[in-house]
């Protein structure tokens, strides 16, 4: 298991929106993808604002959860317990680091942070300054907002 994937794109893999293709294609590259409590916290809390925002039902929000469910019962996304000092110890260090060029967010922090404690060596996210933050600390990004380039022969 070496690839992290951030809400931002976990999220599409749920509820269809611009980027769920390029975002079930990395998943499926991915195999296994550590579940954690800030995955737990932030993608139904994703789901929650898109019920009120009137853009998902109640019933869909529930169906979405259930598909949720089925993903950690089956092991496609592995739950994984981290020490969250170790998280937020190392997210204050990339802080320190980059923060100042990248403009990251707390929240961008503890992703990355994340992805180095769970020793992942790709990350996969549709956000630009965690993408930023994590090819600076050492870390392979995929952007599903854009798709791989082939190569020429």
């Amino acid at each position: 298991m070496t690839t992290y994937v951030d809400s931002s794109a976990l999220v599409p893999i749920y509820v269809p929106e611009r980027f769920s293709t390029a975002a079930r294609s990395a998943i499926r590259a991915a195999g296994q993808i550590p579940f954690t409590v800030v995955h737990e916290l932030e993608v139904a809390n994703a789901f929650e604002l898109l019920v009120g925002r009137d853009l998902m039902s109640r019933d869909e929000c529930r169906s979405v959860h259930q598909q949720l469910r089925d993903d950690l019962e089956s092991q496609r996304l592995l739950p994984m317990s981290l020490d969250l000092d170790e998280v937020f110890a190392r997210a204050r260090e990339l802080s320190s680091l980059y923060t100042a060029e990248h403009l990251a967010r707390s929240l961008d922090l503890v992703h990355v942070a994340a992805a180095h404690i769970a020793l992942c060596t790709r990350f996969v996210s549709a956000d630009d300054r965690q993408l930023a933050v994590a090819r600076s600390s050492g870390l392979e990004t995929v952007d599903i907002k854009h798709k791989p380039r082939r190569q020429k022969r």
